[in-house]
């Protein structure tokens, strides 16, 4: 991921496509701070904190050079209290179908791979996290819980789509409704212990993909008979299969070594906007990488000749 490849105009631009096909958002029956900036100026201006760590005050700063009009400090931190985390989410799963359709490659004949997991990213104060160790962690509750859906187009490793919740929410939880919204197609949907969840291998099966998610076993060594979890087993052995998910499963490593595992928010429901909207950057970083290679091939398409 390079940060610096995503410009301002272009996530102004993605903002501006994903939005238009959204519902118009209700004007507010109790008054309010009047709707003068549209929502996708808001979501860029959002982005690129969440992008270059900035504060507040640093991102509306850094925009003027941008944006010729831009909101006052306050007015775009209320905006900001107003956007759901299901925004951000939306924004991840259009870009992510954009990433799709611009590889312009057909799903392999063993069909497509997808990943699920679960990840954490602090907010409100870090530092208590740094000395509590154990069941003490259990007690912090300033941190937001994401769900992923991670996927592979040719060599292109996205988040195909994204949830958020509140602290220690179940991994299963936040991952069903996203593999509801899967494609019906084929290939396999890996995960680890933590989504082995007959409800879970129910939904992948009934996609058409299977499931390679790694069974839990009691203590006690008792067999497994359910033949859905059996055949997950399977798959989950099978190192050819399973392998792949540190593939793809590395992109948390990368957002979080790029812009941080700590979110600079001191409210929950901002805090989940932020977090999500680091997982669509990374796909913003991914479709600004193919529309680079493909302007490319536009300007120099018989460079291989010249090479020879």
């Amino acid at each position: 991921m390079r940060r610096t490849s995503i410009k301002p105009k272009r996530l102004y631009e993605l903002a501006r496509e994903y939005l238009a096909t959204q519902p118009h958002p209700p004007p507010n029956p109790k008054g309010g701070r009047p709707r003068t900036y549209d929502d996708a100026l808001i979501l860029t201006i959002a982005s690129i904190q969440n992008l270059n760590q900035y504060s507040f005050r640093e991102a509306l700063e850094y925009c003027e050079d941008h944006f010729p009009e831009l909101p006052a400090l306050s007015t775009y931190h209320d905006r900001l209290e107003h956007f759901t985390p299901d925004i951000a989410q939306g924004f991840i799963r259009h870009i992510g179908t954009k990433i799709v359709a611009a590889t312009k490659t057909k799903a392999p004949p063993k069909g497509r791979l997808f990943v699920m997991d679960g990840t954490g990213f602090s907010y409100h104060d870090s530092y208590p996290m740094k000395f509590f160790r154990g069941m003490e962690i259990r007690k912090i509750r300033t941190h937001v819980k994401i769900g992923a859906l991670m996927g592979r187009s040719g060599k292109r490793r996205f988040v195909v789509s994204a949830r958020a919740g509140p602290a220690y929410t179940s991994d299963v939880r936040l991952i069903q409704p996203l593999l509801e919204e899967l494609p019906n197609g084929r290939g396999y949907v890996l995960g680890d212990k933590g989504f082995d969840s007959h409800r879970i291998m129910t939904t992948i099966t009934a996609k058409g993909y299977r499931p390679a998610v790694a069974v839990k076993q009691n203590r006690c060594r008792i067999p497994i008979k359910d033949p859905l979890r059996i055949r997950s087993k399977k798959y989950a052995d099978t190192p050819r299969i399973y392998d792949q998910r540190t593939l793809v499963e590395g992109l948390f490593g990368n957002v979080k070594q790029k812009l941080s595992s700590h979110v600079r928010i001191f409210k929950l429901k901002i805090a989940q906007v932020f977090a999500l909207l680091r997982f669509a950057l990374l796909n913003v970083s991914v479709l600004v990488a193919i529309e680079g290679e493909t302007l490319a091939w536009l300007w120099f398409p018989n460079s291989a000749s010249f090479e020879s």
